[in-house]
């Protein structure tokens, strides 16, 4: 309130509406809470959808304002990263979950795919000398021996040494048996017929020098001053767009401390300054990186292909070794975080003890600085409202992987009408069905992922198409063959099980139907005929 300004000369509305009249308008020297600190604390959704995204690397240490600082503040931290609901199966190895996991869902986003749409990916890993953990064997040459097996420093041949081969690798050639090319995944040893090409002993190729960026972007995702040959699996991205604006919160950061300090506004200094380091505190405090999934043992197992059903009909088949499988899909993703379980909750504390003295603060200071600091809140939180429209891949690194659409032409529409045919034509759950069998060539995983009823009418159907998809017959009419078996008769006498022609096509031997107990799926030459349990 001016001197000597009581009030005296304004309206009544103005006495209602003034901040600075009254016994109640400041408090002791002047002091006041401004509701400019609210702007501070709102925008608490935006920044919980990045919050897992902002602390994954060493950006999250910066001193600067972040909207909503609150949303760091949590009792405890995840273990895991999220996942996203849907069926999955291993097609080989009979594996079933009903979740997909965080970097999976990234490489393709399930929200994407339409109603009875039907893809195939082909995910490889982009380093074939370094896929899954395992290094290459190196050869020197020689123009006088040719090429002779390195010398270790203790001046054994490396020959000599144990090979510490843990995971299989890059094999031959395709081979047009898929149970051979898929299932005969060897470590350690090359296996000629192999469809996988990380299957068999590693084999020297070229190999890619580290660039200067990728070393940056390691370090950001991992410091350490220890030289260790393993790196991130998927780290985030160095050109992020989070990182991006956590520099420019850092310079906006300076540049309301640098304009406090020319109106004199002490109270604006430590305020910012409080903020900015409760936001390098919580951050250090949730500082983490993922761990992904490997194999440790060199046993054989079945090839990794997956296959993933929506709840809204439709499938997406990947085709990918068991190391593959195993960091994105059948294993678990977990955090790695770099300070321990009480040192959380003490930072968490501090970290709550200074936005609490700090959103006071904020309150009373100067009217130009809190102008410049509420400006500078609204424009960070409609940044990060607009984060949330980027797709996710933008903020991680996924140059681990090789990633190919590999979608049949025939297949590729799937959702949608393709023909006149009112059966085959028009987009049904049971067409991408058998677009799915005819791509896997096997029915297994469709028992295992529910899929289909378990009935006679759709075990006959079963076994029908998985003998067209051995034969190749990409014009087997499914949908029609599908409604001429559910219209057969029922014999009321037995058990009301519909009566199958004696002629119906038996199913081969899946070994995916051994991977779960016999109280879940019978074995596949012990199911009574008639349908009965």
């Amino acid at each position: 309130m001016a001197d000597g300004d009581t009030g005296a000369n304004r309206s009544a509305a103005a006495l209602w509406f003034s901040s600075d009249v009254g016994p109640a308008a400041e408090g002791p020297w002047g002091w006041r809470l401004d509701v400019v600190t609210l702007l501070a604390v709102i925008g608490e959704s935006s920044i919980a959808e990045h919050a897992q995204t902002i602390t994954a690397s060493i950006f999250c240490l910066f001193p600067r304002i972040i909207p909503a600082p609150q949303a760091f503040l949590k009792p405890s931290r995840p273990v895991r990263l999220p996942e996203t609901t849907a069926k999955m199966t291993g097609v080989y190895s009979g594996v079933t979950l009903d979740t997909v996991g965080f970097f999976a869902n990234i490489i393709h986003p399930l929200d994407e795919l339409q109603p009875f749409a039907f893809k195939v990916l082909e995910i490889s890993h982009t380093d074939r000398n370094n896929a899954g953990g395992v290094e290459a064997p190196q050869h020197s040459f020689s123009k006088k021996n040719g090429f002779f097996p390195r010398r270790a420093q203790n001046g054994n041949t490396a020959a000599s040494q144990p090979q510490n081969l843990e995971l299989p690798r890059w094999g031959g050639p395709l081979s047009g048996d898929p149970d051979k090319s898929r299932l005969n995944t060897t470590t350690g040893a090359a296996s000629a017929s192999s469809r996988d090409v990380e299957a068999g002993e590693p084999k020297q190729g070229i190999t890619r020098r580290i660039t200067m960026k990728e070393k940056i972007q390691d370090f950001a995702a991992n410091p350490t001053l220890v030289n260790t040959s393993g790196r991130p699996a998927v780290p985030a991205t160095l050109y992020s767009p989070l990182h991006i604006l956590s520099v420019f919160s850092v310079v906006l950061t300076g540049g309301i401390i640098g304009f406090a300090a020319y109106w004199q506004d002490g109270t604006a200094i430590i305020a910012v300054s409080l903020v900015a380091l409760a936001s390098s505190v919580v951050g250090w405090a949730s500082w983490w990186r993922p761990i992904l999934m490997n194999r440790s043992h060199t046993n054989r197992v079945p090839a990794g292909d997956v296959i993933i059903r929506t709840r809204e009909g439709a499938f997406l088949l990947v085709k990918c070794t068991e190391e593959v499988a195993r960091e994105l899909y059948s294993g678990t993703e977990e955090c790695e975080y770099h300070v321990s379980g009480r040192a959380y909750r003490v930072l968490m504390a501090l970290g709550t003890c200074l936005l609490m003295i700090s959103v006071i603060l904020l309150g009373n200071c100067k009217w130009y600085t809190q102008i410049f600091i509420g400006c500078s809140y609204i424009v960070l939180n409609g940044v990060y409202w607009a984060m949330g429209l980027l797709p996710k891949s933008y903020f991680w690194d996924l140059s681990r992987y090789n990633i190919r659409d590999i979608t049949p032409k025939e297949a590729e529409n799937a959702h949608t009408t393709t023909s006149d045919d009112p059966r085959e034509g028009v987009k049904s759950f049971t067409r991408t069905l058998w677009f799915a069998i005819r791509e896997t060539q096997r029915t297994a995983w469709v028992n295992r992922s529910g899929s289909a009823p378990d009935t006679p009418q759709w075990r006959k159907w079963l076994a029908e198409a998985e003998q067209a998809a051995k034969a190749g017959n990409t014009k087997w009419p499914a949908v029609a063959r599908k409604d001429e078996i559910m219209k057969m008769q029922e014999d009321v006498k037995v058990n009301a099980s519909p009566v199958l022609p004696e002629d119906t096509p038996q199913r081969a031997f899946d070994a995916a139907e051994q991977a779960v107990p016999a109280t879940q799926v019978q074995h596949w030459d012990r199911r009574p005929n008639d349908g009965t349990l």
